[in-house]
């Protein structure tokens, strides 16, 4: 007996059906909705080293949410992090360009009006747009500031430094953080 399976794909953002086996590429652009003054907010809130209290706020209703709102709500707190470990001169490796790209997505996940309102059933589709596709675009900048983090950030809230050492359950000297 032979099945037939037809793979169909239905775009809520831009409510189009495509057939097709594949999902289609990730393409942004709705972020010409932010405006300098929204990107502004968000350059002041990096200096205070917090994020805004309305987008936290936000962004802690998203982390309660399905899937779409879990990941908007992750990649952009991974996004600020990453924003101010390079205003901190911590973190050197984001260029400009890549500093600016991630602010204008946080601007636009920030927006409650925008090209879906956040208000509507599936009003996250087009922030979930936006933050995948700056996280493809961007996808080594992100592993390499995940292992800076690792390596410089996560050993200090351990109360050790990345130069300590300990010594194991038999009394051998180690590393804490071996290369």
């Amino acid at each position: 007996m032979r099945s037939y399976r037809s793979d169909v794909l239905e775009d809520c953002a831009t409510n189009q059906v495509r057939v097709g086996s594949q999902p289609p590429i990730v393409r942004s652009g709705l972020v010409y909705l932010v405006t300098p003054n929204d990107v502004q907010e968000l350059r002041t809130a990096l200096v205070k080293g917090r994020l805004p209290p309305d987008f936290d706020a936000k962004l802690a209703k998203l982390g309660e949410g399905g899937l779409v709102e879990r990941y908007v709500e992750h990649y952009s707190r991974l996004f600020f992090a990453l924003l101010l470990a390079a205003v901190e001169s911590s973190f050197l490796k984001a260029s400009a360009s890549d500093r600016e790209r991630l602010l204008r997505v946080l601007a636009y996940v920030r927006k409650d009006d925008d090209a879906i309102p956040d208000y509507l059933s599936g009003g996250f589709m087009d922030d979930h747009q936006e933050v995948r596709a700056a996280a493809m675009e961007l996808g080594p900048l992100l592993q390499d500031y995940r292992a800076w983090h690792l390596r410089y950030k996560v050993p200090g809230m351990w109360g050790h430094k990345p130069n300590d050492t300990a010594y194991n359950k038999v009394g051998m000297r180690f590393s804490i953080l071996a290369s």
